[in-house]
């Protein structure tokens, strides 16, 4: 488990994405589909650039939202999870 914590997710260089009042809105032209992330999942897709790792996100979250570390780890994970599986994320330059 502590392995994919250090592991850095990045958006897909085929992903378009802007952030307005708070809420991304990201656009896969593979499968010509938006997407819209709420508030959180917004600021884990601002987070997730590339520069830092599932730990040092999940260590803003703790600080910037009322949650505790357990409940931002497991929200974090199952966002990047599905945001890979839907090819919007990419892991460790892959």
């Amino acid at each position: 488990m502590e392995e994919t914590t250090q592991r850095r997710p990045a958006h897909h260089p085929r992903t378009a994405s802007r952030v307005f009042s708070g809420e991304a809105v990201i656009i896969t032209p593979a499968d010509n589909v938006i997407r819209m992330l709420n508030p959180t999942g917004s600021r884990i897709w601002e987070l997730a650039d590339g520069t830092r790792t599932v730990a040092q996100i999940v260590e803003t979250l703790t600080a910037e939202y009322d949650v505790d570390e357990t409940r931002a780890e497991r929200t974090t994970r199952e966002l990047l999870d599905t945001l890979s599986d839907k090819g919007m994320i990419i892991w460790d330059g892959s």
